[in-house]
């Protein structure tokens, strides 16, 4: 897995980038600062001692103390966190039903996970909670990515078509090159016979890894379950925080093979998430095979 921080910490901190901006520019700032500048202009010493700057500092105050409690409002932050990762991770663009419903339920436990961090009291167990649900946005995007690849396979109308026709294409090839007596034939068949045999073996290699991909989803469902019934058993003895500690071991794991199964599905195939589509490293294969054809 990458050294990097975790979405969940990428997303807190532009979390905090739009809560900083959305502080400056709230309504109650514009009143502050508006409001600071006509007592600085018109009421400019309500009475003797008060010092010339005595309004602009009172405004400066005042607009720290809301930027700082805009900051601060964690339930804001979260919901931020929770818009941005349901934007950049969506399921929009899934049309396969079974994968939706995974990813549906998948995302019904996290909900309920952070649930469960959130009743937790303050303290060293609540935090290690906290950062155990964190992991967790890693393992749903993760999910996501999974989900998308597989789902464009199956909608690939080109790669679904090569499916069905490039085993009955190898045999016809392997026929004519038995019968044929021409020599110059016999090589140009050949050197069909051995691309469409290399994009055979390309296609179930990607079926087969797109195979693993789905029952890998199936896996990671049900052990989202299990972390989600483990942490219901998280109490608040030192037993439940040494519990809490292996549970972010075993999110790690989880997150880590599905990690793995993303970057060795990059290998085959390219998926682009600007445009929900992909596109097979079988299909370089799939090009030279109908040139020779058409020689």
């Amino acid at each position: 897995m990458s050294n990097d921080s975790s979405i969940y910490e990428r997303m807190q901190q532009a979390a905090q980038k739009a809560m900083l901006q959305n502080a400056l520019f709230r309504w109650e700032s514009a009143v502050t600062v508006s409001g600071t500048i006509l007592l600085s202009v018109f009421y400019r010493q309500p009475f003797p001692i008060w010092p010339w700057w005595g309004w602009l500092a009172l405004g400066l105050l005042a607009e720290i103390l809301l930027v700082w409690s805009s900051l601060t409002d964690k339930a804001e932050q979260q919901r931020i966190v929770e818009g941005l990762f349901r934007t950049q991770y969506s399921t929009g663009g899934i049309h396969d039903p079974k994968l939706r419903t995974k990813l549906s339920e998948a995302e019904q436990y996290h909900q309920r996970i952070r649930q469960v961090v959130e009743q937790q009291k303050s303290g060293i167990l609540r935090d290690r909670l906290q950062e155990t649900a964190g992991q967790v946005y890693d393992w749903i995007a993760n999910m996501v990515r999974l989900a998308q690849r597989i789902d464009s396979y199956r909608s690939d109308q080109v790669i679904q078509r090569d499916l069905k026709a490039v085993p009955g294409e190898v045999d016809d090839l392997t026929r004519r090159l038995s019968r044929e007596p021409n020599p110059q034939l016999r090589e140009q068949i050949s050197a069909n016979l051995a691309s469409t045999q290399q994009l055979f073996a390309n296609l179930n290699e990607l079926a087969a890894r797109m195979e693993r991909a789905d029952l890998q989803l199936d896996h990671s469902l049900a052990a989202l379950g299990t972390v989600y019934s483990q942490m219901l058993l998280v109490g608040t003895s030192d037993v439940d925080s040494d519990r809490a500690e292996r549970l972010r071991g075993d999110i790690r794991n989880e997150v880590g093979a599905l990690q793995d199964l993303v970057q060795s599905l990059n290998e085959v195939y390219s998926y682009n998430s600007d445009t929900m589509s992909g596109q097979a490293a079988v299909l370089a294969g799939q090009t030279a095979r109908r040139e020779q054809a058409a020689k």
